[in-house]
């Protein structure tokens, strides 16, 4: 099952075209904790969510999803600066805006503004 927010369906089976037009973020946070709350502050400001324990998940996924926003937790610790790196510099995520986030705090307001 993936953990990405998957938008509404209609009565005809298919998807809310609507819920598609969000802007996506990839918030790439080790810490389930963490993760599950900032990625219900997100989904709030209706916003989809996918999410990455790892570093490598988390350039897979932003190279799948192309999501509109990156976020990533400092815990990766030194993983954070190269995963960082390489997203930036990546063809086919180097425009996408990436946020490194401070662990235990919340989302920094410049980054929601972003996400809408």
């Amino acid at each position: 099952m993936s953990d990405l927010q998957t938008p509404p369906v209609n009565s005809t089976g298919s998807a809310s075209v609507s819920a598609l037009a969000l802007p996506l973020v990839l918030l790439a946070d080790p810490d389930a904790a963490s993760s599950a709350r900032r990625a219900g502050e997100l989904r709030e400001r209706g916003v989809r969510v996918a999410v990455a324990r790892t570093p490598f998940e988390a350039i897979v996924k932003a190279s799948w999803h192309l999501p509109d926003l990156i976020l990533v937790d400092s815990s990766l610790d030194s993983e954070a600066d190269v995963t960082i790196d390489l997203l930036s510099t990546c063809p086919a995520t180097a425009h996408i805006p990436v946020f490194r986030l401070k662990t235990g705090h919340r989302l920094p307001a410049r980054a929601l503004a972003l996400a809408r």
